[in-house]
């Protein structure tokens, strides 16, 4: 490593290193502390793992990285724990084609910066130059930032180029409100399954399972447990990507076990009964995987009229509340949060305490009366 002077009148001192690659580099500056300066934040990096070789950057497309960041969320996902689901890849896909590529496709990563996809994000148009919502808007925009965090990942860029100085994105949507979720009683459930004629056993798993569509549609016999503590493996489900059914690993890749209570175990017990062990349970009437739009019109919002009757009060949830369901029960009968976890199938219980705090709210008294009831008996006055 040298810096020297150059016969150059606008950058006459010069920097002479040889990269972590061994290829030489050099870079003029305009006075000998630049030098300095840059050479002391290029040992840094050298000597912290971060070094960044700014030719990459000038060579390397957006086009290219989306290659090589789809090529391996496909395989071995964002986390290293698997694929991403078939819907998941197809929504990147979309996102890709319709929106990203036709700013960013040719754009090398070294001219990408925060003004420009700021601009972008905040005015953005489709293929059909129509502007989209703003949960299209956010939806693109994430996308983006989490490719460019892989630009920084492989070492083609040094920072994020899709967030500011303090790490942030602000050009990037909030989330829209949501609906609050519905929670169903136990008549209620019941009303509704004893009016899906073939499907009240499924509506009622997955009222009292928590299983997601995806899951339970890809359900087979051999993922039935029976015998004294009946369960089910969720190990699989369905995707439905461009009109085609596509089985994959669960939402999150995580394979888990949920119990089922007894009588529906028993219930269970008499539908799969000789059946092969790779069979599905729950199928259409012509024996192919049931789409959720189709069992939605033809059985389930049916039942739910079926069951409502002229109550204008009774809930219309989609089938996704019975999965807020089944957790709902699950606490209304003392379940602790690890079992609701897992019934959840949420990756951690402090997700499931987040997603369903307002549940436990009645136990913070329970709690209360039982310290209430053991104090008197051990004679505190």
């Amino acid at each position: 490593m040298a810096i020297k002077r150059v016969d150059s009148p606008k950058q006459p001192w010069e920097l002479d290193w040889t990269d972590p690659n061994g290829r030489r580099r050099r870079k003029r500056f305009k006075t000998k502390r630049e030098a300095e300066d840059f050479d002391a934040k290029r040992r840094q990096s050298v000597r912290g793992g971060t070094y960044v070789d700014p030719k990459l950057s000038q060579k390397l497309t957006v086009a290219a990285l989306y290659a090589e960041w789809f090529n391996r969320i496909s395989t071995s996902g964002a986390r290293g724990k698997g694929p991403a689901t078939p819907k998941t890849l197809d929504n990147y896909r979309r996102q890709y084609i319709n929106y990203i590529e036709p700013r960013w496709g040719d754009t090398p990563l070294s001219a990408v910066s925060y003004d420009d996809i700021e601009a972008w994000a905040t005015s953005l148009l489709g293929r059909d130059g129509k502007p989209a919502g703003a949960a299209t808007r956010r939806e693109v925009a994430l996308t983006f930032g989490r490719l460019m965090g892989e630009a920084v990942r492989r070492r083609y860029l040094a920072e994020n180029p899709a967030k500011n100085a303090a790490g942030q994105a602000d050009y990037v949507p909030g989330k829209g409100r949501k609906s609050g979720h519905v929670y169903l009683t136990m008549p209620q459930l019941l009303a509704i399954a004893s009016h899906a004629g073939d499907y009240e056993l499924m509506i009622l798993l997955a009222g009292l399972t928590g299983l997601r569509w995806g899951e339970i549609t890809a359900l087979t016999v051999g993922d039935v447990k029976l015998g004294d503590r009946p369960q089910l493996a969720v190990t699989k489900a369905y995707s439905e990507v461009s009109g085609r059914h596509d089985l994959g690993a669960t939402k999150g890749g995580e394979s888990r076990t949920v119990p089922i209570p007894a009588p529906i175990a028993e219930r269970l017990r008499l539908v799969i009964e000789g059946r092969d062990r790779r069979e599905r349970v729950f199928s259409s009437a012509n024996g192919h995987v049931l789409r959720n739009s189709l069992f939605a019109k033809r059985h389930y919002k049916p039942a739910i009229a079926a069951a409502a009757g002229t109550d204008e009060d009774f809930p219309r949830p989609k089938f996704h509340s019975l999965r807020h369901t089944a957790v709902s029960l699950a606490i209304s009968e003392g379940a602790n949060v690890k079992v609701v976890q897992r019934i959840a199938g949420h990756a951690s219980a402090t997700m499931t305490l987040d997603t369903y705090a307002g549940l436990f709210d009645d136990d913070l008294h329970d709690s209360a009366d039982r310290l209430s009831a053991a104090l008197v008996k051990h004679g505190f006055k």
